[in-house]
């Protein structure tokens, strides 16, 4: 008895030296949370740039959106964040990741080891880059796992590794065409009591696309959003 006393105070001892932090659900994004005003979401977050941008949706002007712009590094990536308002309250927010240097690689897509040099390149930088990124949410946020529209993120290349492995002696003699296979999207989206978290990838090296995004959404005001535009076309009918 005596043991197990003893043994009680000393994991109690453990857990004051040592606090265990739980995840919690987002409700927000980098301490702003839902619904504050553009004015609080900039002085919460103390970005160093902070710029009124063009609102590039087709949602009607009644709504009056607005959308602000600030860089800076997340999860050690840099990457350009757009803070979205509807009535001056805060309510999502994106964040797209900075990788033009995959676009401007030095290559010769005639050449097969050129190419898969290349592929090698794109597959290595965005495998290491969805770890982070699902390491960061899931430290963050919890293990709560993800639904998928088509692929897991974390598996992006598994068809093209299986494509170039069936035909690789074929695409030696066709490097172009492997340069065209490097193609893939992925999309995975965690949905909490407060918040839709949605991370996609989305890569086509001969269109030079190299789309990587996180995105919050407060889904109160998504509702609210969702209401207040089919009154307004109501209005119009």
């Amino acid at each position: 008895m005596y043991c197990m006393i003893k043994g009680v105070e000393f994991l109690l001892c453990i857990a004051l030296i040592y606090p265990v932090f739980a995840a919690e659900p987002p409700v927000g994004f980098q301490n702003a949370v839902w619904g504050m005003s553009a004015s609080e979401v900039r002085s919460t977050v103390k970005p160093e740039q902070w710029k009124q941008v063009q609102l590039e949706t087709d949602f009607p002007e009644e709504l009056n959106l607005s959308v602000y712009s600030s860089s800076a590094d997340i999860a050690g990536y840099p990457a350009e964040i757009r803070y979205f308002f509807v009535e001056d309250r805060f309510f999502q927010v994106t964040v797209v990741f900075d990788f033009d240097h995959l676009a401007s690689y030095d290559f010769n897509y005639n050449v097969f080891r050129s190419v898969d040099e290349y592929y090698r390149h794109i597959r290595d930088q965005s495998l290491t880059f969805v770890h982070d990124i699902y390491d960061l949410l899931r430290k963050k946020y919890g293990k709560k796992q993800p639904v998928f529209k088509g692929l897991d993120p974390r598996k992006i290349f598994l068809n093209t590794d299986r494509y170039i492995q069936k035909e690789r002696w074929n695409l030696r003699y066709h490097p172009s065409e492997y340069y065209k296979r490097i193609i893939t999207s992925a999309y995975a989206r965690w949905d909490f009591p407060k918040t839709r978290v949605i991370f996609s990838v989305n890569v086509s090296a001969a269109d030079k696309r190299f789309d990587y995004m996180l995105s919050l959404t407060s889904l109160d005001f998504e509702k609210y959003i969702n209401k207040r535009k089919d009154m307004l076309r109501m209005e119009n009918l």
